[in-house]
């Protein structure tokens, strides 16, 4: 039973490690996703002589209390109080007479159980599933009161036991805060925990329970999209590769330029002369991503920001255009219009706060989900830097 309970242990573990490694889940409080549980059902008792007698005279009424947390979709902990009756089948001698019949133990008991959410373990995460399969695994200490007085063989003593279960719990989507449970359980208990010691070297109880369960938490985990390096890369390729076309339409406008001026000038007569400057716009390689219907900057990003600073603190000939995006397949066209000028704020308040850059030097502007610089939607999620030369 012990190798058992640490099988079902190590499994709760490495499924919530796998499970984490493959989902992100929005930051969560010690306050969230907990839940109460109120179970009623009945209990079978095998003991020394259970075989001998009758199925239904075995059976006892059980109830059960709860309290518990789940700590991602997959695993959680619950506390438990629960108890009643064990009913017992004994077989004995007195004074030469074979005597038969059944005695009542009352108890109660305390365990802490493992939760193992095994639907969600091996399927794709929904807080609307109707059906979740629980595997439960736990410690327990129950308490025996003793209270029948068998004839010849005295009263019951009390006990005090330590108790392994394992036990799987069907739970039934009823609404967003409440579901139905169906449950099955075996405890594990010494074996004088009946008062009746024999070849046995354990007692166990079998119980069946239905009840319901209430989340204070309506709606479940919330998901939210992590920024891949991978895509983060990817992204940086494409805009070295605008640099490269805006590097390659330089060069065709100095040919141009050159072209234009081995050709006579037309004598135009211009009263007033104003002096044009230049600009020439290069998109730097540095972009800034966003978690989805976000403008919050992740730790992650302070590379970015940091290099696009460098280059202007090397480059005070340059100004910056800070540009902010949002993808078109969430939220409305009003919601990410606001959504990119909050990202492009965000950028440039860092330039200034804690880098030094003049405010003078940064132009922000949003492109809402109007413009959308990459194929893939999440990519959209970014700010990027365009260099201004004067």
């Amino acid at each position: 039973m012990k190798k058992i309970i640490l099988l079902i242990v190590s499994v709760i573990i490495a499924g919530s490690y796998s499970f984490a490694q493959e989902k992100a889940y929005a930051p969560t409080s010690f306050w969230d996703h907990w839940f109460i549980q109120g179970q009623v059902g009945g209990s079978y008792t095998v003991s020394e002589f259970h075989s001998k007698a009758k199925f239904g005279d075995l059976i006892t009424p059980h109830v059960a209390i709860s309290a518990g947390k789940y700590f991602s979709p997959v695993a959680g902990a619950r506390l438990q109080v629960g108890g009643w009756q064990s009913k017992n089948y004994l077989e004995y001698t007195l004074n030469k007479q074979a005597k038969t019949g059944t005695y009542k133990v009352d108890y109660i008991q305390t365990s802490v159980d493992g939760l193992l959410n095994l639907t969600n373990l091996f399927m794709p995460y929904s807080p609307e599933r109707g059906f979740n399969l629980i595997g439960i695994a736990g410690i327990g200490y129950a308490h025996g009161f003793g209270k029948d007085n068998i004839e010849g063989l005295g009263s019951i003593g009390r006990t005090n036991s330590i108790i392994p279960r394992v036990g799987f719990q069907g739970d039934f989507r009823i609404s967003e805060a409440v579901s139905l449970n169906l449950e099955v359980i075996g405890n594990l208990y010494p074996d004088n925990f009946n008062g009746v010691v024999a070849d046995k070297k354990y007692d166990g109880i079998v119980s069946a329970l239905i009840g319901l369960t209430y989340n204070f938490t309506k709606g479940g985990f919330k998901m939210v999209d992590e920024a891949d390096p991978a895509a983060i890369r990817s992204m940086n390729d494409k805009i070295n590769e605008l640099r490269g076309q805006i590097g390659s339409k330089d060069s065709e406008i100095s040919r141009l330029k050159q072209e234009l001026a081995v050709k006579p000038e037309p004598q135009i007569v211009i009263e007033k002369t104003k002096e044009i400057k230049e600009q020439t716009e290069v998109l730097m390689n540095a972009v800034v991503v966003f978690h989805i219907g976000s403008a919050k900057l992740e730790k992650n990003q302070d590379i970015n920001i940091y290099n696009a600073a460098r280059y202007l603190k090397d480059n005070p000939q340059v100004n910056v255009i800070v540009t902010g995006y949002a993808d078109k397949s969430t939220g409305t066209a009003a919601i990410n219009q606001r959504l990119s000028e909050q990202r492009a704020e965000a950028v440039a308040n860092v330039l200034v706060e804690e880098y030094g850059i003049s405010r003078s030097r940064i132009t922000t502007k949003a492109s809402g989900d109007k413009e959308q610089l990459f194929p893939t939607d999440q990519w959209n999620r970014v700010v990027v830097f365009t260099a201004v030369t004067k």
